[in-house]
């Protein structure tokens, strides 16, 4: 492992501008589609993150990502497949805020618990997490999705709302949050 290349990356003063950048000069479309991924990789496991942007940005080999975050080469690879995965569905998913979402599922679905149920399963991308804040099981969540996905797929009005919420559905265990990462870090140096 090269100690500058180390120095380089955990320097407070040069950070990760003083690697090197696949895009010296993009086109202001290519800039915003990197600004709009971007803003994704907030949205994913930040050392998921942080490995796509060194090595589909700054091209920093498996090899050494895995020195740096303390993993081997074969599952920097796997960690590295799952976060564009992550990336690819988060960036197909249209973008609706909460009290968006609430408000046109109002005008279609009459159980208020149906309307709760769809609209967190968009926030948070998860049955259980949706099972615990309205105090329901995880099968009866389930059971309420399915349901109120399918009846939105008959309504024309709210096809881009059904289209984001199935899209989120149907990727629940790429979308899951990860664990909290405290104190689980390991870097080899």
């Amino acid at each position: 492992m090269n100690p500058n290349l180390i120095e380089k990356i955990f320097s407070t003063e040069s950070s990760l501008s003083s690697l090197p950048s696949l895009f010296e000069q993009i086109s202001e479309i290519d800039s915003q589609r990197l600004d709009t991924v971007f803003k994704h990789m907030e949205r994913i496991n930040p050392i998921e993150a942080d490995m796509v942007e060194l090595h589909m940005i700054k091209k920093v080999p498996q090899a050494t990502l895995g020195k740096i975050f303390g993993y081997t080469q074969p599952n920097v690879h796997y960690r590295l497949g799952r976060g564009v995965n992550r990336l690819r569905v988060l960036l197909s998913i249209p973008i609706f805020s909460e009290a968006d979402i609430r408000k046109r599922l109002s005008g279609y679905l009459t159980d208020p618990k149906d309307i709760e149920v769809m609209t967190l399963i968009y926030v948070f991308s998860s049955q259980s997490e949706v099972a615990r804040r309205i105090g329901e099981s995880q099968g009866k969540v389930r059971y309420r999705y399915l349901r109120c996905i399918e009846s939105l797929s008959r309504s024309p009005k709210l096809e881009d709302l059904y289209l984001a919420i199935k899209a989120v559905g149907d990727n629940l265990n790429l979308l899951r949050k990860a664990p909290k990462l405290e104190g689980k870090i390991k870097v080899i140096l």
